[in-house]
């Protein structure tokens, strides 16, 4: 069977399922979680490649030798990755280039270096990706820090900072992400209970324990969300900026991860601060030289690394943003997602000292990757992108002539 017959089948498999549900297909419409229920009981009498797409996008590079394993044990920049990178779910890629390396230039980290007028690699992941699994968010664009040209719908996207608003976006449905805030609204598990309780009486046991799960989780991100600011914008109070940083990438992990699970969509990206390295890091404190225990903002262990007062602090900067990385991984092999998701992951440079864009850390983690080290020869994200889009078969099916070409590079040996 070709793959165009393939992705015209996933949709007569998904007509077919809402038919034989007896769920009105207007219902289906008004509710994303329920489209996303029943997409999941397509997916799951399904088997087959990777498709399902996380991009992130760390800052701050790394030391080579501190990060690159020579034997099977990760050095310490790298350690948080033991587990997935012993079970072979994880690539480094050594080698690699960041076109335009350095600061300030955030519409490069996932497109090319001509960016303008063109779509990021996240978002056209999701105008396939999506259109192809049904999925009713096409891209969902989360990060920690404000950003308005990493993710691109041609022009520059705004980055969702608020944990709120992505929540809102998810479930209320639609074409892609956005920056912004929405106004509090009652619980999403509220706001869909109506649609989605009149499915239960039509599913199986098995569903039924999937579909509770599916709003325990929402729930749980819920009060996340209350408990860190009860004013539903998520933005972090003026006295406990450092606190926001750790708290929200592991909320906007959650999210990536139910938005995947839900089959609400299909292509998440993640940014974990900006390539300026302004944020805070409450997940790495040290003592300054008054002998006060503070966060420390990112940008200053990376031109400090000769200072005995900042000793070991890059190392320990990279092993942080590396260990948001793992728990990625970590939740997504949790939720049995790992094997059906592509996680593409690119820095803003290599030596932060320098700004170099050479020997950038870049890596690729779940199905169907060769885990291991692999040395690209110098290629660039732009190579990654298409070999990534390749694994996904982007390009083929009936939505296949919406992949961009990245062009003729491609990483032998990543898949």
């Amino acid at each position: 069977m070709s793959y165009k017959d393939c992705f015209d089948q996933e949709r007569r498999n998904f007509l077919r399922v809402v038919q034989r549900s007896g769920i009105a297909m207007g219902a289906i419409q008004a509710s994303s979680l329920l489209a996303g229920v029943m997409m999941a009981r397509v997916a799951e009498a399904q088997t087959g490649s990777p498709n399902k797409s996380v991009t992130v996008f760390m800052p701050g590079g790394c030391t080579p030798a501190k990060y690159f394993p020579t034997g099977t044990t990760l050095p310490t920049q790298s350690t948080p990755l033991q587990s997935h990178f012993s079970a072979g779910r994880v690539a480094l890629l050594k080698n690699a280039t960041m076109m335009n390396g350095g600061h300030g230039v955030m519409f490069n980290r996932f497109n090319d270096p001509n960016p303008w007028g063109k779509q990021s690699f996240d978002v056209n992941l999701g105008k396939v990706l999506s259109a192809n699994s049904n999925a009713p968010v096409k891209w969902l664009n989360l990060g920690t820090t404000a950003v308005s040209e990493l993710s691109r719908d041609n022009a520059g996207i705004p980055t969702i900072t608020s944990p709120q608003a992505a929540l809102d976006i998810l479930f209320a449905g639609g074409g892609g992400g956005g920056g912004g805030t929405v106004a509090p609204r009652k619980s999403m598990v509220d706001f869909h209970y109506a649609a989605v309780n009149d499915l239960k009486a039509k599913l199986g046991q098995h569903e039924k324990q999937k579909l509770d799960s599916h709003f325990n989780a929402i729930s749980e991100i819920e009060a996340s969300i209350a408990a860190t600011n009860p004013g539903g914008t998520c933005s972090a109070p003026p006295n406990t900026t450092a606190v926001g940083f750790d708290a929200t990438s592991k909320l906007m992990t959650d999210i990536a991860v139910l938005a995947l699970e839900c089959s609400l969509s299909s292509s998440v990206s993640l940014a974990f601060g900006t390539d300026e390295h302004t944020h805070v890091l409450d997940g790495a404190m040290i003592t300054d030289t008054t002998g006060a225990y503070r966060p420390r903002p990112s940008h200053d262990s990376h031109h400090n690394q000769g200072n005995p007062n900042y000793a070991g602090y890059y190392d320990q900067d990279v092993r942080y943003y590396m260990s948001l990385t793992a728990q990625l991984l970590d939740k997504l092999q949790a939720k049995n997602l790992l094997a059906s998701t592509i996680v593409t992951q690119v820095s803003d440079m290599g030596n932060v000292d320098a700004h170099s864009g050479q020997n950038c850390p870049m890596l690729v983690a779940g199905g169907g990757v060769r885990g291991g080290v692999i040395d690209v020869g110098g290629l660039s994200q732009v190579a990654l992108f298409q070999t990534v889009g390749l694994a996904l078969k982007a390009n083929q099916g009936a939505n296949g002539a919406l992949f961009r070409n990245w062009g003729a590079s491609t990483i032998s040996g990543l898949f």
